[in-house]
């Protein structure tokens, strides 16, 4: 994530409201068994899950693009990024491992989805440690992938494109980039392109850059953009949620081919795209002065990030810690979920916050000493 200390807090606000949504929406995704059948959690879990996740990814990779678009490269900053990756995946690898504390990781995933989580549950090995010590080629995170690849390889060569091109070519490069990418991906089917994540690293970034550069008016009706956002969420969710009621009554719902209406909130689809980016020009017009507080805790979202979605801390927080699996049933499981989610917010924020002023702290001096 691109250096926060004097910016304004409206993008670092949205930061945070789009981690918390990141975490509440993994809550879901990694805390509730597949063969849970209670409707009302099913129904959110489909609600959250069509929404949630990729809306906010796509909420960092447009405030990252944006402000890389008149960034430079910096090997100090990657450093410091794959540091962070690097110090949260091996200290959770060696604690798991020298206390033998059973989890499910991604060695017995597919036990999990079989036997459910204490059955599935083991101690990590000798080889999940030592891939635990290589984080990002092993791919064991895909957006700390996307992104530390991306600010490697790609902005140099795209400074260059964008300084290049007129305003006219940079449109039609992102409108030619989202409907390959965003629009041809909804069409049932179709197996013409399969973009990879990555991919829309450099859709987002020419997106953020066209409206960091140029400053569309139509983009600028803050409210509007709220509105038409919200509704696209609303209706995505109402969407999902409406489609698994129907397929009870309606055989050819749960068919693939028709998997395709399910996914209108996966990356690689229009509205998600179109609601994210939305979103994120709301916010760019609004004007929050300089808080510390909100950037305080907005400096610690990607450890947020890294720490909620460890591979060893994935299914452990939510089936071990808060026990998940003895309150899926219940009728208040849903406000559970949401007190859950805060805690572990809050409580990944303090640790990183930790990280910071202990551990990031004494290797900056160690370096300096060294020069």
């Amino acid at each position: 994530m691109a250096d926060i200390k004097e910016r304004s807090s409206n993008f670092e606000l949205l930061r945070i409201i789009a981690m918390f949504g990141i975490v509440l929406f993994h809550a879901f995704y990694f805390g509730v068994h597949p063969s849970v059948s209670y409707k009302p959690t099913v129904l959110m879990n489909a609600a959250i899950g069509n929404f949630a996740g990729d809306f906010n990814n796509w909420i960092f990779i447009l405030i990252s693009g944006y402000f890389l678009s008149c960034a430079r490269f910096k090997k100090e900053r990657l450093l410091k990024i794959w540091s962070q990756v690097f110090f949260y995946s091996v200290v959770i690898g060696l604690v798991f491992f020298i206390f033998k504390i059973a989890t499910v990781g991604f060695y017995n995933v597919d036990a999990y989805k079989a036997l459910g989580y204490e059955s599935a549950a083991k101690p990590i090995g000798k080889i999940e440690l030592i891939r635990s010590f290589l984080p990002t080629l092993m791919g064991n995170n895909w957006f700390a992938t996307c992104y530390i690849l991306f600010y490697l390889f790609t902005p140099p060569p795209l400074y260059i494109l964008i300084d290049n091109l007129n305003r006219k070519e940079h449109l039609n490069l992102v409108l030619l980039m989202f409907v390959a990418g965003c629009c041809i991906s909804m069409l049932p089917g179709q197996n013409v392109l399969h973009a990879s994540r990555f991919y829309y690293f450099i859709l987002g970034y020419f997106a953020a850059s066209y409206i960091k550069k140029y400053d569309p008016p139509v983009l600028n009706h803050t409210g509007l953009n709220f509105i038409i956002s919200i509704t696209i969420i609303v209706f995505l969710a109402a969407w999902k949620v409406l489609l698994i009621v129907l397929s009870e009554k309606i055989p050819l719902l749960k068919s693939d081919f028709v998997r395709f209406l399910y996914l209108g909130g996966n990356i690689d689809k229009a509205p998600v795209f179109l609601a994210a980016l939305l979103c994120f020009c709301a916010f760019k017009n609004i004007n929050i002065p300089h808080n510390r507080v909100i950037n305080l805790i907005s400096s610690t979202t990607f450890g947020i990030y890294l720490l909620h979605v460890n591979g060893h801390l994935k299914y452990f927080i939510w089936h071990r810690v808060f026990r998940f699996d003895e309150h899926v049933g219940s009728p208040d499981f849903v406000f559970y979920v949401l007190l859950s989610s805060l805690a572990v917010f809050f409580a990944f924020s303090i640790t990183d916050l930790l990280r910071q002023f202990f551990v990031e702290k004494a290797v900056q001096k160690f370096f300096c000493r060294k020069k």
